[in-house]
């Protein structure tokens, strides 16, 4: 009963430091080359072969047994001959410095292992998994029987029949096991990074497509007005008309383009104190216009200034976007309700329509860069680049909706002790 407790923790110790090093590496990944993880996995090797020789079966004075040659088995088939040899040797070095006779017997052994090994490494990496596992069992079981050969010859030990059974059994079983579990790590890492790459260039290319649709239309409307100009005697109100158009065209599509450096940017370039109040009001009074187009009452209730540190330009671009989306969710008219409010050390800005409203599905979609619920007249860009913006300053979004009842965004930035100092010093 001991000796099965001690192999099975000999199991626990292969586990641990074969199967958690090489997914801890997976995960950190990007900090280590390829030779420095084969080298990390190497060493790991050795502490799982360290540990499963100090706690072993002692089956007679100066011999020991255990599960010391399942890491450098599986380690050397993957880590190639360098490995192999560095896993041998710190074997007979550790066996060395426990004393006793089996010093002998483990020379012997790691020396036809590591024969074993410069054989059959290269196949084994250009193998499939069905072969690969084949390889491994197969390759276990030989140096088990081998450990028994030899034990039984040099040393004349007879070990209980239902030891060898268990130890034979054992020591394929463990090795398949890692080996399977490790080409699963390896396929389901490769299978992820494929799908990320997949996901990012279907990403680009929503984003291209998107952009490249929105630039085209103002660029037919300025050539369409400029071939008008050069073909046609107009009248100088018409030429200024028509170039006052054109310029409103490219300022659209200067604003797409915009939008789409904005997401891309990872930060503010013009820090500044700023304004809550002010800048709510500076975005009403250009908003208001297209609210009185659409039959939109606004009621704004924004109380005493609050300051925050950000980008002023870019706070008030995430604002109109916002607040358009709003207005074009009423179509036929309706009311829309802005205000600030203080939450401890933050301000929350709650922009609240009663238009269209989402479904949850579109709820948990929002900020998509290619969703829109504007059907062919949205990119789904205005939404994106707010909701980027928001993040640049360290805040929150939140956004509650129903279906033909209203939307409510609320907005929630951090106040900056360092602004509210500043601008106690400027008032004094």
């Amino acid at each position: 009963m001991n000796s099965i407790e001690t192999l099975l923790l000999n199991i626990l110790f292969i586990i641990i430091f074969l199967l958690f090093v090489p997914l801890f590496l997976e995960r950190y990944s990007k900090s280590f080359s390829f030779t420095q993880k084969k080298w990390v996995l190497t060493i790991s090797a050795s502490i799982a072969i360290v540990s499963c020789m100090s706690f072993p079966v002692h089956i007679l004075d100066g011999f020991i047994f255990d599960l010391r040659w399942i890491p450098v088995i599986v380690v050397g088939l993957y880590g190639g001959l360098p490995a192999s040899v560095f896993l041998v040797s710190i074997t007979i070095v550790y066996r060395f410095f426990l004393g006793g006779g089996g010093i002998y017997s483990t020379i012997i052994i790691g020396v036809i292992v590591l024969f074993y090994l410069f054989l059959v490494t290269k196949p084994f990496v250009k193998s499939s998994l069905k072969k690969k596992l084949m390889i491994g069992s197969c390759f276990s079981f030989s140096v088990g029987v081998f450990v028994l050969i030899v034990l039984n010859i040099i040393a004349g030990i007879s070990i209980n029949f239902s030891l060898i059974l268990l130890y034979l059994f054992l020591t394929p079983f463990t090795s398949c096991l890692i080996i399977y579990i490790l080409e699963v790590i390896k396929e389901t890492i490769f299978f992820n990074s494929k799908l990320i790459k997949a996901e990012k260039m279907e990403i680009v290319s929503h984003l291209a497509s998107s952009i490249s649709h929105e630039i085209r239309n103002p660029l037919a409307v300025v050539r369409g007005f400029l071939q008008m100009m050069e073909q046609m005697d107009l009248s100088a109100q018409k030429n200024k008309e028509f170039l006052d158009i054109s310029i409103a065209e490219i300022d659209r599509a200067n604003d797409i383009i915009r939008n789409y450096l904005t997401f891309a940017k990872p930060s503010p370039e013009n820090i500044e104190i700023i304004d809550i109040k002010q800048e709510l009001e500076r975005a009403l009074n250009i908003i208001t216009p297209l609210a009185n187009m659409n039959c939109v009452e606004i009621d704004a209730n924004l109380e005493q200034s609050y300051y925050i540190i950000g980008e002023a330009q870019l706070l008030q671009q995430c604002l109109l976007n916002i607040v358009k989306n709003c207005l074009e969710a009423m179509p036929e008219g309706g009311q829309l309700q802005i205000s600030t409010s203080k939450l401890s050390q933050e301000i929350m800005i709650t922009i609240t329509d009663n238009g269209q409203g989402m479904t949850k599905d579109q709820l948990s979609r929002l900020g998509e860069p290619y969703f829109t619920t504007k059907g062919r007249e949205g990119t789904g860009l205005g939404m994106m680049t707010a909701i980027q913006i928001i993040k640049m300053m360290d805040g929150r979004l939140n956004v509650k909706s129903t279906v033909n009842k209203g939307t409510t965004f609320q907005i929630t930035l951090p106040l900056q002790e360092v602004a509210l100092n500043e601008v106690a010093a400027t008032n004094n």
